[in-house]
């Protein structure tokens, strides 16, 4: 068996499209995870505002034997202030139709918080699951209509924290049409990182067939703080991990995140240590 490797676009560094697809194929990826807000806040000129931005999106992605794993349409679907949240609901649906031009790619988000500072306590609460809820039920209805993908992706700061709330989720929002993106590191806290194999394994076992894109990156816990750093060179059992993602979902969507150019090479090698990557 094997996976298939991508990168997050924006964890590139270019001054161009054009730059950036090609420094993603140089290093044998095969696909992206694709984030236009973020290219854009890094200064690069993309758009899927309409058909024909995300078809010429498309011819170049083609151009470079590329594909969209995912398309990150990340928004706080459960913003405090209704006139915002409608603003990033309208964003998410539009992503939702560009897909459509995308070779029908996964939208995907998290769930966001009730307090624009980002981490609050209220986002364990009932308020904020029900926000969730009817948020991620219109996001659903829309995509049904268009025959269209999408994902959430639970963490720990957010009202999807551990797998109970996302069955909890998937049993209020039965859709076909929602999926999740799985990152054990967005699960792992001081109180449970030493349990992270039982969490894995159990998320896993629950929810793999609903899983259609993992995150690859890793974690290391420092004065009493947890931080990211680059698959491989962290605490995560990543061999485990791999082991698990090839058993279950065989040449599925799997993305390297939050890493820096130079650290690709290692990242590499250690996915290639356990697993097979698919190639052309």
């Amino acid at each position: 068996m094997s996976i298939r490797l991508g990168i997050r676009a924006h964890d590139m560094k270019a001054d161009s499209i054009t730059e950036l697809f090609s420094k993603i194929k140089a290093d044998k990826f095969l696909d992206i995870q694709l984030a236009p807000r973020r290219l854009q806040k890094n200064g690069l000129e993309i758009s899927i505002a309409n058909p024909g931005a995300a078809n010429y999106l498309k011819k170049r992605l083609t151009h470079y034997d590329l594909s969209i794993a995912i398309l990150g349409c990340y928004i706080n679907m459960i913003h405090p202030d209704p006139a915002i949240r409608e603003q990033e609901l309208q964003y998410f649906e539009a992503g939702i139709t560009a897909s459509k031009w995308l070779n029908n790619c996964v939208i995907a988000t998290e769930t966001g918080s009730l307090s624009t500072a980002g981490y609050t306590e209220q986002n364990f609460t009932a308020t904020a699951f029900n926000q969730m809820v009817t948020s991620v039920q219109r996001l659903t209805t829309f995509a049904e209509k268009v025959g269209a993908i999408i994902a959430v992706e639970p963490g720990v700061n957010h009202p999807l924290y551990d797998a109970d709330m996302v069955a909890k989720l998937l049993k209020a929002v039965p859709s076909p049409c929602l999926k999740l993106v799985f990152d054990p590191v967005n699960l792992m806290t001081l109180e449970n990182y030493k349990e992270q194999r039982a969490i894995i394994s159990d998320f896993m076992a629950r929810f793999s067939n609903k899983i259609v894109s993992f995150h690859l990156k890793d974690f290391i816990v420092q004065n009493n703080t947890i931080s990211t750093v680059a698959f491989g060179q962290g605490q995560l059992a990543h061999e485990f991990y791999l082991e698990l993602i090839d058993q279950n979902n065989p040449h599925t969507f799997a993305t390297l995140e939050g890493i820096q150019e130079v650290q690709i090479p290692a990242a590499i090698t250690a996915v290639k240590h356990t697993v097979n990557l698919d190639s052309y």
